[in-house]
């Protein structure tokens, strides 16, 4: 018999192979889950009609907001065209089409102006559901002064059961969940992906994407605009979770590679080093928590790893007659082990040796009797080295 029918000869080994292989894998268990975007037409590319003129995102499906704009290459009005129209110069994130809208004004007759772009998500938020959040901007060249944006450092998500007012003279402060994002840096010529993430009391249906701050810091008395270009907007289910697996006890010389690989993740361990994975060879306490900044996101683990006793179990007689058990010297638990034997008779001539050993050696060509071995036994993972010496019988 070879390979892995061999081995199952030896049920119980059997069994202690298959618990070690699934420990393995509970120690090195991660979640990472970004669903579907609850988002309608998320780049713009679907209208009703090309848009003749300003103010009309409404002629986008699933997107409207008092005065705000349209932007697509479908449209004969240079105006309001992709990539060049009346507040500069710009491609699309993706696609042929964006939405526009003053992120925040000062003027003379109304020192608080601001637009947002508002839409109804393909379902309601569930309750204590995690949700990731994402859009592209890019400031428009025509903004007054052009480099007072640098006074505005915030824009954000608003999420709400129902649809807000639709109005630009007031600011949009109504009760809801707000995710914001600083906007510091940002320029006319590249797009910057908006993210984060936020947990959801449940039953919010209605997006609006707009400027939320209660206090804006632009220079008094002077006057001048913020306009913003907004492209590929997502809100997506997700999870982020580390499982090192449950506290579990090793054998002496054993190690477990524990593995808290996330995308876009950065990590630190009990002991402060930095690395996705971290390699356990001592019984403690193991910890790490994991940063996505991606998505503003922090989860973390531990896990308690103990030591007792030998891992190795060395049969002290075996019968090699053909019956299909205890054919073969059978040292067990040697999965994560690197075994090198060698047997000697009562002169202390060798009659078997491998490097390697695989647990295939069947006594069969050598007479029944006592024979002696030196095993030399090293961890794959720890590097841990340890000799053992003893005798076997053969019984035919």
């Amino acid at each position: 018999m070879t390979g892995f029918t061999y081995f199952c000869i030896q049920m119980n080994y059997c069994k202690k192979i298959i618990l070690f292989i699934l420990l393995l894998l509970s120690l090195n268990t991660k979640e990472q889950i970004i669903g579907t975007n609850l988002v309608q037409n998320p780049s713009f590319e679907q209208f009703y009609s090309c848009p003749l003129f300003f103010g009309q995102l409404n002629y986008c499906k699933y997107w409207w907001g008092l005065s705000t704009d349209y932007f697509n290459t479908c449209s004969s009005n240079n105006q309001i065209s992709v990539p060049l129209n009346f507040d500069g110069f710009q491609l699309s994130h993706s696609g042929n089409a964006y939405a526009g809208f003053f992120n925040y004004a000062s003027q003379t007759t109304n020192h608080d102006w601001r637009e947002a772009i508002k839409t109804s998500l393909n379902d309601s938020l569930i309750s204590n559901q995690r949700y990731c959040t994402k859009f592209y901007i890019s400031l428009a060249n025509g903004n007054y002064p052009p480099d007072n944006y640098l006074f505005l450092d915030s824009i954000g998500m608003l999420f709400t059961k129902d649809s807000i007012q639709d109005s630009a003279l007031t600011p949009i402060l109504s009760n809801g969940i707000k995710v914001q994002n600083n906007i510091f840096n940002i320029d006319t010529i590249n797009w910057f992906e908006i993210s984060n993430s936020f947990i959801a009391n449940g039953g919010e249906r209605y997006l609006t994407i707009g400027n939320f701050d209660i206090t804006i810091n632009y220079p008094s008395g002077e006057s001048g605009f913020i306009y913003i270009y907004v492209d590929d907007v997502s809100v997506c289910e997700c999870a982020y979770k580390i499982n090192l697996g449950n506290d579990t006890t090793l054998c002496q010389g054993e190690a477990v590679l524990l593995n808290a690989s996330l995308q876009g993740a950065n990590y630190i361990w009990q002991d402060g080093s930095t690395n996705s994975t971290f390699l356990a060879t001592q019984p403690g306490k193991y910890k790490v928590t994991a940063y996505i900044k991606e998505y503003n996101i922090i989860v973390s683990d531990s896990i308690n790893i103990t030591y007792d006793g030998d891992c190795l179990k060395i049969p002290n007689i075996f019968t090699p007659n053909g019956d299909g058990v205890n054919d073969y010297f059978v040292i067990q638990n040697t999965i994560s082990w690197n075994i090198n034997l060698q047997v000697y008779n009562r002169w202390g001539n060798i009659v078997y040796q491998n490097n390697n050993y695989q647990n295939n050696w069947d006594g069969k060509d050598v007479a029944y009797g006592v024979y002696y071995y030196i095993i030399v036994a090293k961890n794959n993972l720890s590097g841990f080295e340890k000799q053992y010496h003893g005798s076997v019988t053969i019984l035919r």
